[in-house]
């Protein structure tokens, strides 16, 4: 495959419905296993820590309400892709792609309590998320356009599967 056509490719999957569905099917199972941490931390809490206390109360009444409010808007933002929209799916990216910086107001120190296993569902699943929501964003945001090389290095955008890749080809273009 040519570096040209990759890269095409590329900016036609990252721009797919398909591809944002995805991201979000990995940010609501990371909801999930926020919920289901906080679940854990909420039986087995410590008495004594109350900035863990403080913080799993910020996350259960802001952070969380909040997060699920992205995961809300998902079925209008494909409505707005439909439409040939596409600004709505891009801010959700955004939103996503910078949750961390909105997490560090109301601290974490709850999750030092939650196990490692548990904590896990929330983290991976985050992470793939936020990494397709970059690669969204920069990809509708004009970010890939003005660093084009970037679109192809896999250290930016995170591993990609030629097979999957491939399924972006119109008809009549070749690898």
């Amino acid at each position: 495959m040519t570096p040209e056509l990759r890269k095409k490719l590329l900016e036609r999957m990252f721009s797919s419905k398909e591809y944002y569905l995805r991201m979000m099917d990995y940010y609501a199972k990371a909801l999930e296993g926020a919920q289901e941490a906080l679940a854990w931390f909420d039986e087995n809490m410590p008495t004594t820590d109350e900035h863990a206390l403080k913080t799993a109360n910020a996350w259960r009444n802001r952070a969380l309400p909040n997060m699920m409010g992205y995961l809300k808007g998902k079925d209008e933002d494909i409505e707005q892709y439909d439409r040939g929209e596409l600004g709505y799916m891009r801010g959700t990216a955004h939103n996503i792609m910078t949750l961390d910086r909105n997490l560090d107001h109301v601290g974490d120190k709850w999750w030092d309590y939650v196990p490692q296993e548990i904590a896990f569902k929330y983290g991976k699943n985050m992470t793939k998320a936020k990494k397709m929501a970059s690669n969204i964003y920069r990809t509708l945001g004009g970010g890939f356009a003005a660093r084009p090389e970037t679109i192809t290095d896999e250290q930016v955008t995170g591993p990609i599967d030629e097979q999957e890749l491939l399924k972006y080809l119109k008809p009549g273009e070749t690898v």
